[in-house]
């Protein structure tokens, strides 16, 4: 597994890793978070990385609000300087736009205002678009003024995110020799 083409091992290997190794694993599929990542470590084993997701959005759930915020926390903001995002963050935030400069202006403002307003950052699962296209939607998730929901969309989002991850790095795993897993 490579920093700038990272790759899931199996699902199997995945259950059997220490600690230190799945907390690597764990923190390609969501931002490194000691907390969430030793809940799903102890839910081990998982029959494949749906069943690992799926177990891990459980878990976010049960989480107090304190521990939930943490998490969130984790992710990091749309705009971020590259070198301040993991690498599949940099390539999920990667489309440029003609005015860069402007855009990422924008949304140092926006992402203030939200966690101004909310105590926590905001999260969507860019999902290709570019950075620019997401200004409606964290403009609306603003005004909406519900903070309770606004966690709950955030940590959802990190879930989707996650398991757009976890399709892409186990093709990425199957293209590189590796049989392809089960997600």
């Amino acid at each position: 597994m490579s920093a700038d083409h990272p790759t899931l091992p199996s699902i199997s290997e995945t259950n059997h890793l220490p600690l230190e190794e799945f907390t690597r694993v764990v923190s390609l599929l969501f931002e490194p978070t000691a907390l969430l990542t030793k809940r799903i470590y102890d839910s081990r084993p998982f029959e494949s990385y749906d069943h690992l997701l799926d177990r891990a959005d459980e878990l976010i759930k049960e989480l107090s609000p304190l521990e939930q915020l943490e998490v969130v926390n984790a992710h990091p903001r749309i705009g971020e300087k590259a070198k301040d995002l993991s690498a599949l963050s940099r390539m999920e935030q990667g489309n440029k736009s003609a005015n860069e400069d402007a855009v990422l202006a924008k949304w140092a403002e926006l992402n203030k205002k939200y966690e101004d307003a909310y105590g926590f950052r905001f999260v969507v699962f860019v999902n290709g678009r570019s950075k620019d296209s997401l200004f409606p939607i964290v403009e609306e998730r603003i005004a909406h003024g519900d903070r309770n929901k606004e966690l709950v969309i955030g940590l959802s989002e990190m879930v989707d995110i996650a398991r757009d991850r976890a399709r892409k790095l186990l093709a990425a795993s199957s293209s590189a020799g590796s049989p392809a897993p089960k997600i």
